[in-house]
């Protein structure tokens, strides 16, 4: 069959039957992603080291460090002591700790790992919930887990959405998202996130699961524990934080680049102690980074192979007339903020971005515009469990998968009004 088929059109088909298979999660995304680069090999379209590529991508190197920077700001208990003040700010009112400890969550996830910091928050919560009468999981649980998707968003390292699309966007046009970039829009998005979550969105909280007891979150002892009574080792507490201001020193002024400053801030953990190896290989999501791996080296076959360009001339002739950037922008902006409530976001932006980088080939669009656009769509999907794993995580404390839709779209709506709006202001289409 490779024979048959030229490599444009066979990468299509591998990639068309990768997207089915996650979409189904018949199999594992990491083993689809290294079954789709093995294909592209096997099938012609690149070599070997092309589809694998990814492995050695500095993308890939940047998220896995910044996990380990997350993993070690609880285990030093750098991020119980931040847990503590959230808890003694908030004088136990509910309102009052959600919005602060949605900012801070929100405010490490920029810099951290957001999956990383929403694990260390949920024991946080759970205790909290635990010693107060007057707040609630459900109440507090979600809301910060929109809280890193936020404060993610505003930064190329807060969440794998973006690493896909900047190693993406790098492998087909050759233009690459700095640290900062989607800070502009991101931020806008956050401080909407905010307005609604301590306004609207508390008071459509209670209404949806006001009427629901607290669960068991399967938070066990040792961690309550460490929350609540540990005392931990000053000297390692004070030498984690060195170590996280260091690193956003680094990034704010770009005194090293962006991946090896989180390599460093990652080795600088091991090697001060602050975390082992051990517990790296223990709680270092592998399957993330396998499939950012993966997603990256099936981009750089597509490219190589030129089935982006076959891309681009198909969705160009069915657009027909359609050429005004603000149309096209909103319906793939809408198209991707719709099919991430049911995939992951990385798959969503796999399917989409591809198309929206042709488009700008075709039509001399900023490919920048579209990139930031797609990537914040992805990036703020939470109306269903099934969009992002931060969202996956808060089924711990009981929610419904209604109560998922039933809060998250009044904001999901909003979110897709402001990115349509406000990027184009950031990143113009010309």
């Amino acid at each position: 069959m490779s024979e048959i088929l030229q490599p444009d059109i066979m990468g299509l088909i591998i990639l068309s039957v990768c997207v089915i298979l996650f979409v189904t999660k018949i199999l594992p995304a990491p083993v689809v992603g290294c079954m789709g680069c093995l294909m592209m090999v096997l099938c012609g379209v690149c070599t070997f080291d092309v589809a694998f590529s990814g492995f050695s991508s500095s993308i890939v190197l940047l998220m896995a460090s910044s996990m380990i920077v997350g993993i070690a700001m609880f285990r030093t208990g750098a991020a119980q002591i931040v847990g503590r003040y959230i808890i003694r700010w908030a004088h136990g009112s509910e309102r009052t700790f959600l919005l602060v400890g949605c900012t801070v969550a929100g405010l490490l996830a920029m810099f951290l790992a957001n999956t990383a910091v929403l694990a260390a928050f949920i024991p946080i919560v759970d205790s909290v919930c635990r010693t107060s009468e007057n707040m609630k999981q459900r109440n507090i649980i979600l809301p910060l887990a929109y809280a890193v998707m936020f404060g993610g968003s505003a930064t190329l390292i807060g969440c794998t959405p973006q690493l896909t699309a900047n190693g993406l966007l790098s492998k087909m046009n050759g233009m690459e998202m700095g640290m900062w970039d989607l800070t502009g829009p991101g931020l806008c998005l956050f401080a909407i996130f905010l307005i609604y979550t301590s306004s609207v969105g508390y008071k459509r909280g209670e209404k949806i699961w006001g009427h629901c007891e607290d669960v068991d979150m399967g938070v066990d002892e040792e961690k309550r524990e460490l929350i609540l009574n540990k005392t931990f080792r000053k000297r390692k507490v004070i030498t984690m934080f060195v170590i996280i201001i260091l690193m956003i020193i680094s990034y704010a002024f770009s005194i090293l680049p962006v991946a090896e400053t989180a390599m460093c801030a990652a080795l600088l953990c091991v090697v001060t102690g602050c975390c082992t190896v051990n517990r790296i290989v223990k709680e270092l999501s592998w399957e993330t980074v396998v499939f950012l791996a993966t997603c990256l080296g099936l981009a750089d076959a597509l490219t190589v192979a030129k089935s982006g360009e076959l891309i681009g001339k198909g969705v160009t002739a069915l657009l027909g007339d359609v050429s005004s950037p603000i149309v096209i922008f909103a319906v793939l902006v809408f198209l991707t903020l719709f099919i991430s409530q049911f995939i992951t976001n990385s798959t969503a932006i796999i399917i989409v971005l591809p198309i929206a980088i042709s488009l700008c080939g075709s039509y001399g669009f900023n490919p920048m515009t579209f990139c930031i656009g797609i990537t914040l769509a992805a990036s703020v999907a939470c109306c269903t469990p099934l969009a992002a794993a931060q969202i996956t995580m808060t089924e711990v404390a009981g929610y419904e998968f209604s109560d998922y839709i039933k809060y998250g779209w009044p904001l999901t709506l909003i979110c897709y009004a402001a990115i349509v709006l406000l990027v184009p202001v950031f990143y113009p289409f010309g």
